[in-house]
């Protein structure tokens, strides 16, 4: 998924930080409601302590629980850079019948077309900051 190196990944709801041991070699910023370590800044996903284009790629893993998943995606949208890209994976069954809404949605807010798919339970999805 992320091959760049050099490329900073925000995880955007990380829970236990697990990206950041599956991509080692790229500095992996780590967000969540509540910190599990010292790795981990605990804070409202929507209200991130980072500048505006300030990432590479933005990755929501089983984060966008909330009604207010539009604020988080909102956010992730200022902090990626121009062509930075955003990652999501979701349980399918939170997504059935709204996933025209959401494209809909990262369309209008600056994101190019989402390209989606299903695997298991589970849809993903990739886009890229216009």
């Amino acid at each position: 998924m992320i091959r760049r190196k050099d490329f900073v990944v925000a995880d955007l709801g990380c829970g236990e930080n697990l990206l950041r041991k599956e991509i080692p070699e790229n500095k992996v910023l780590a967000f969540d409601h509540v910190t599990m370590d010292s790795t981990v800044t605990a804070c409202d996903i929507s209200h991130l302590p980072l500048d505006n284009d300030a990432v590479d790629v933005a990755v929501f893993s089983l984060s966008l629980m909330g009604t207010n998943y539009s604020d988080y995606i909102n956010e992730a949208h200022r902090i990626l850079k121009p062509m930075g890209f955003i990652f999501i994976a979701e349980p399918q069954a939170k997504w059935e019948g709204k996933q025209d809404e959401l494209e809909q949605f990262m369309v209008k807010i600056g994101f190019g077309k989402p390209v989606m798919w299903r695997s298991g339970n589970f849809l993903y999805l990739k886009s890229e900051k216009t």
